[in-house]
């Protein structure tokens, strides 16, 4: 991602801030980033791509903070887990990310809907594997119902104690959650009761994953067809290269056979063979959602 596209995402990230997501529009972005239509268009097929890109940005910064509280610590180390917590929840108050992330479902778009859901899975998916690392081993088979629990009850006493203009300090609820979670952890298992597969979270998350491939396949389609048409000026290679696009992505999309590899790799080299595209951002993009797609099949 170039400088010009975090720009704009970080103009976007204070207005979300400001207005809320629903008030702000395409045009305050424009004014507030100072560029064209057009260039935002370049970038972003539409505001809710926008902040689906400006929401991994910030997920991806997070992850890689997070983790870096590890370093130099055993993995079940406690202490360093409420650390986590404690740092994950002040960069979402700092980000405003809650907020805005309630705006955004009341806006009822489909592709925000699938974003939030899977990185809602995701972290649940990662309390998981933390509780996996911090509790003991014979506990296991009720650490999924445990950190569904866990989720729940962090998301609840961070949204009463918000009404309640913050009257908890944030270290106070990560470890009452951690030590009210292990009682009901501790008590399932002397019951042996065990409410979910935990198969089916990571089910979920390839489910999820496809849906935002899916999406990230249709966002850089669309961009890399404009970018053909304002930047390829010979027309009988501008045709060609919407043609390999289109059948690019048509054999992706396709539900009633598999999509065949070979063809595939076959038209993305034939893209990168034509000068005017070469090399651009835009193909390195698009090859990379792709190179992604394929993996998975």
């Amino acid at each position: 991602m170039n400088k010009k596209q975090r720009d704009i995402l970080e103009h976007a990230h204070k207005l979300f801030i400001e207005k809320g997501y629903r008030d702000t529009s395409v045009q305050d972005i424009f004014e507030r980033s100072d560029i064209s239509k057009g260039t935002f268009y370049k970038y972003f097929s539409s505001k809710s791509e926008l902040s689906i890109s400006l929401f991994s940005i910030l997920q991806e910064s997070m992850t890689l903070q997070r983790e870096k509280l590890l370093l130099g610590h055993k993995e079940s180390d406690r202490r360093v887990f409420e650390e986590q917590l404690i740092f994950m929840m002040r960069f979402n108050e700092e980000n405003k990310m809650l907020e805005i992330i309630d705006d955004m479902l009341v806006s009822n778009e489909t592709k925000l809907f699938h974003y939030v859901r899977h990185t809602k899975a995701t972290n649940l998916s990662w309390i998981y594997k933390r509780f996996h690392q911090i509790f003991p081993q014979e506990l296991a088979p009720y650490l999924f119902d445990g950190a569904v629990v866990f989720q729940g009850m962090l998301h609840n006493i961070l949204i009463t104690n918000k009404k309640l203009n913050h009257t908890l300090k944030i270290e106070e609820i990560i470890r009452y959650c951690i030590k009210h979670t292990e009682v009901n952890i501790k008590a399932a298992s002397e019951q042996k009761e065990q409410l979910f597969n935990p198969e089916e979270l990571f089910s979920l998350l390839d489910n999820q994953s496809d849906d935002l491939l899916t999406t990230e396949l249709t966002r850089g389609t669309t961009s890399m067809k404009r970018f053909v048409a304002k930047n390829v000026m010979n027309e009988t290679e501008q045709k060609k290269c919407l043609e390999f696009i289109t059948f690019i992505s048509d054999e992706l999309m396709q539900n009633n056979a598999p999509p065949r590899k070979f063809l595939i790799s076959s038209a993305v080299s034939s893209l990168e063979q034509i000068e005017s595209v070469k090399g651009c951002s835009d193909l390195e993009e698009y090859m990379e959602v792709i190179d992604r797609l394929l993996t998975k099949i």
